[in-house]
């Protein structure tokens, strides 16, 4: 049985990741959902408009009283500033299973941060919520993320073909991953 709680803040040594609240909607906007190279390979359009990002944060902001609902903000404590986002999605509670989904600004790419942020959202997965499997899963020409979910720990399963529409509504090819809670806590 997991017990669900919702978006709980947590903390790293160089990120908080908490709820978005609408003050983060300049923030999102600016640090990577307007910019095509970030949204390259997801399943979302690029925003084409600050008001099409406090819009997606307003669908999340109605969503956190959900306990079965997980969206943080990334916050990079030194600059104070959100710069990506990470959540918990495709729950299901018949198998204990969810799988993770992340994006950060492109100027915050190959610093440790989405490693950072999604090795604490594994740690809250399995040690507070009770999940027994996590997955997550990538464009297959987005090799970067792949490495993010090998240092997490996760390991690769194989290619999905045609299995998820990228932001063109075209079918695309994804790798998949995915981590035990006895292969984490060993």
């Amino acid at each position: 049985m997991l017990n669900h709680m919702g978006t709980k803040k947590l903390e790293t040594k160089r990120l908080i990741l908490r709820p978005f609240t609408e003050e983060d909607a300049v923030d999102m906007y600016n640090n990577w959902a307007s910019d095509p190279e970030v949204t390259k390979y997801l399943t979302w359009l690029t925003h084409s408009s600050l008001d099409v990002t406090k819009k997606v944060i307003g669908m999340w902001a109605s969503s956190y009283d959900n306990p079965e609902y997980y969206q943080w903000a990334i916050e990079l404590k030194e600059k104070r500033s959100v710069i990506g986002s990470i959540s918990l999605m495709n729950i299901d509670n018949n198998i204990d299973n969810c799988e993770v989904g992340y994006c950060i600004g492109r100027a915050f790419w190959n610093q440790g941060l989405v490693t950072e942020a999604f090795m604490a959202v594994i740690d809250f997965a399995f040690k507070e919520v009770g999940f027994k499997r996590i997955t997550a899963r990538h464009h297959v020409n987005n090799d970067a993320s792949g490495r993010v979910m090998e240092k997490c720990g996760l390991k690769y399963e194989g290619t999905l073909r045609k299995i998820s529409r990228n932001s063109q509504g075209q079918l695309v090819d994804c790798k998949y991953y995915s981590i035990l809670k006895e292969e984490y806590l060993g």
